[in-house]
């Protein structure tokens, strides 16, 4: 084992005892929510959050985008309350959904507030939402990375809560799914119905990325997927795991012929593009697209991709349509009551 290799080892077996602390913190916070010791909100309109057990990375936003895409197919009046932190997640969103009302700070009650002040909406998605047990949801999704499901906890690794949280979860979805084999997911799933041993057995929801179109920054121009296929490109990424961006694009037939990887959520600034000008095509994710695009040459593409389920989309979508038939109801009662039971339009 080379010392590159060891030195992140021997410090998550140094941090461990503090990973172990953290996570007793967060049982206690839970417990402490569950038994009423902490106040929590519940919205007057349904609720539904989607989070995960790690710190960013994998593959939450997408699905986010998904879901929110579904609601405003039919019709769905949707508010997204999010933390905000790094703002990409909430340009991306406001591009793709300009009716969608974001509201960005690490309160989410007081987003609520502001939110019904100012109108309300039908339904409510809570982004990175399943450790904010201060507001209450109908419906709470957690999304799984399958390259790094489970792990330590901070600051010995990179998550938030063990593998037992995975109890208080409605749905877990797999991502990144097709980076890993069949028996590796069948052994993530196994250890998913071990947590919840008691519990009902959850649906297998598998999904990830699918590239849609690139689009170049300085003019928006858009290209197809098929012209990737054996171009080389450097790739640059500011996200929690760029690994599974070059494997994206990798898929895809990309050549790469160099990468320049950043912290998650890093600030692009002009003098971080000035070395991508040897390059012919540098390719970029859609959450750093947002802040390169101001000064970004006309070399530099973005990767617009789209999630896609392998395994389990009806029943995403049926709970989903679950989530949703309150709203659905309350807009179809009043048309129903205004006809007689013959069908004739009431006078």
């Amino acid at each position: 084992m080379t010392r590159r290799a060891l030195g992140p080892r021997l410090q998550s077996f140094f941090l461990a005892p503090l990973g172990w602390l953290y996570a007793a913190v967060a049982a206690l916070r839970v417990a402490a929510f569950r038994r009423g010791w902490l106040r929590s909100t519940r919205a007057p309109m349904p609720t539904l959050s989607i989070g995960n057990l790690a710190v960013g990375g994998t593959g939450k936003t997408p699905l986010l985008l998904h879901g929110v895409e579904w609601l405003c197919r039919y019709g769905a009046e949707v508010a997204v309350l999010s933390r905000g932190y790094g703002g990409d997640e909430g340009r991306i969103l406001e591009r793709r959904h300009p009716k969608v009302k974001l509201y960005e700070g690490s309160d989410r009650r007081a987003s609520l507030r502001r939110l019904q002040q100012e109108g309300g909406a039908e339904v409510i998605l809570l982004d990175d939402g399943f450790q904010h047990l201060r507001l209450q949801r109908d419906l709470d999704v957690v999304v799984l990375d399958a390259t790094r499901p489970f792990g330590p906890c901070l600051p010995a690794g990179l998550f938030r809560e063990g593998a037992r949280a995975l109890r208080r979860a409605d749905l877990v979805v797999m991502s990144r799914a097709e980076l890993v084999d069949a028996a590796c997911r069948e052994r993530i799933w196994r250890r998913v119905d071990q947590v919840r041993s008691g519990l009902d057995i959850l649906p297998r929801l598998e999904g990830g990325m699918r590239i849609d179109q690139i689009r170049r920054l300085h003019d928006d121009v858009c290209r197809q997927l098929a012209e990737l296929h054996g171009a080389p490109a450097c790739l640059a990424a500011g996200i929690g795991n760029p690994e599974s961006f070059q494997a994206l694009c990798v898929a895809a037939g990309v050549q790469v012929v160099a990468t320049d990887w950043r912290r998650d959520h890093h600030a692009w600034c002009a003098a971080d593009v000035r070395r991508w000008d040897r390059h012919a095509q540098v390719l970029v994710t859609e959450k750093d697209g947002v802040k390169l695009r101001p000064f970004a040459p006309a070399n530099v593409w973005e990767v617009v991709a789209e999630w896609e389920f392998w395994r389990g989309g009806e029943e995403w979508e049926e709970r989903l349509n679950r989530f949703y038939l309150p709203v659905r109801a309350a807009h179809i009662e009043p048309l129903w009551s205004a006809h007689d039971p013959d069908g004739r339009a009431a006078r």
